[in-house]
């Protein structure tokens, strides 16, 4: 589905920022399926999994909607921050609000770490053009760091980056040690948020600790210099990834309580209501150096059975 917002977007402060409908027409330029529906902008995350964009807007998708979105889709489910309309299970956005964001807020531990990566390293922004020609290495490990890693996913990354350079509201920040190249974070700002849209850096120069400069350079850059008003990480993941959630809130991000709402087609919600069947692809999510299909569909499954208990 081809999107063409109406308009550019600017935020109150006078900043180029997206809305929900320039957030999907990104998505689409490079490569993503774009849905709408009445309630939502949707991007296909996963094969035939649908996330509703902005993935931090609360909404409400009434059941026929729902149906209409798999009937005319033919999708296998899908997942959005719910408002209090629906039953969602519980779980939270990785958030920071603080105006007064400082390294004197962190605790001693970390902000050794992030004194030693602003000593070491060289930040600065850069765009696209110049982050395909030096990012692949950072990308490709981080990925396999994740098991993740694909052909399929750097080409991707490849038309993402490409798209990013005409989209004023994206923001791609580097590190740099001693003239390498060590890491990248990208913003995108939406609406009065930024989001931290995607993190990468190399395995050998992490010593140096460039992203915890990074992080923190940017957050302070956004919430204190700038002023907007919150910064996020995305909501919960399917997927473990409780090491890489630590990290975050070491750097003063907080676990602001939301509620996630999965809904599976229903053919596919009866054939997961086999207990036996639902063992089996816990098991297979498990497995160390498990595929990250398996991972996601064990951990939409997970969320699925936590929201039908009411947790």
């Amino acid at each position: 589905m081809n999107v063409t917002p109406a308009q550019p977007c600017i935020a109150s402060d006078g900043a180029p920022t997206m809305d929900a409908a320039t957030l999907a027409a990104f998505y689409g330029k490079f490569g993503l399926r774009v849905v709408r529906s009445a309630s939502a902008w949707w991007v296909e995350a996963g094969p035939r999994f649908l996330l509703a964009v902005p993935s931090h807007h609360a909404i409400h998708v009434p059941d026929d909607e729902a149906r209409e979105l798999f009937r005319r889709e033919r999708v296998a489910g899908l997942r959005y921050m719910c408002d209090e309309s629906d039953i969602g299970k519980k779980s939270f956005q990785l958030s920071c609000s603080d105006a007064g964001y400082s390294i004197e807020k962190l605790s001693a531990n970390t902000r050794s770490k992030v004194r030693r990566g602003l000593s070491r390293n060289e930040l600065r922004r850069i765009g696209g053009a110049e982050l395909l020609e030096v990012g692949q290495g950072a990308f490709m490990e981080t990925m396999r760091r994740q098991n993740r890693a694909s052909a399929s996913t750097l080409e991707t990354w490849k038309r993402m980056l490409r798209a990013a350079d005409s989209e004023p509201a994206i923001e791609i920040w580097s590190a740099w040690h001693e003239g390498e190249f060590a890491s990248y974070l990208i913003t995108i700002r939406i609406d009065d948020v930024c989001e931290f849209f995607q993190a990468r850096s190399r395995n050998e120069l992490l010593k140096h600790y460039p992203n915890n400069a990074l992080i923190f350079h940017v957050t302070e850059e956004m919430l204190v210099r700038r002023g907007i008003r919150e910064i996020t990480f995305g909501i919960e993941s399917p997927e473990d990834v409780e090491d890489l959630d630590a990290f975050k809130l070491a750097l003063g991000y907080e676990k602001k309580p939301i509620r996630q709402r999965v809904l599976f087609h229903p053919l596919l919600r009866a054939a997961l209501g086999v207990p036996p069947l639902r063992r089996l692809l816990h098991i297979a999510g498990a497995r160390p150096g498990a595929n990250v299909k398996w991972r996601k569909a064990s951990g939409l499954v997970r969320f699925a059975e936590e929201q039908d208990r009411g947790e």
